[in-house]
């Protein structure tokens, strides 16, 4: 039991240690506005095929 409770924080830790690592790459490559700019044309494929109301 002792020896569970004491891995327990470590297993805390890697998690952590590993969610800042991959949010650290995704900053410091700015990988959310790439990923952005690749699915922009679907997007806007997608957007501009549906009815649109025209009252403003």
């Amino acid at each position: 039991m002792m020896k569970k409770l004491l891995k327990l924080p470590l297993i805390l830790l890697g998690i952590a240690l590993g969610f800042f690592v991959v949010t650290f790459t995704v900053y410091f490559f700015n990988l959310d506005m790439k990923a952005t700019a690749l699915l922009a044309p679907l997007l806007e494929k997608w957007y501009d095929s549906r009815e649109h109301d025209q009252y403003i």
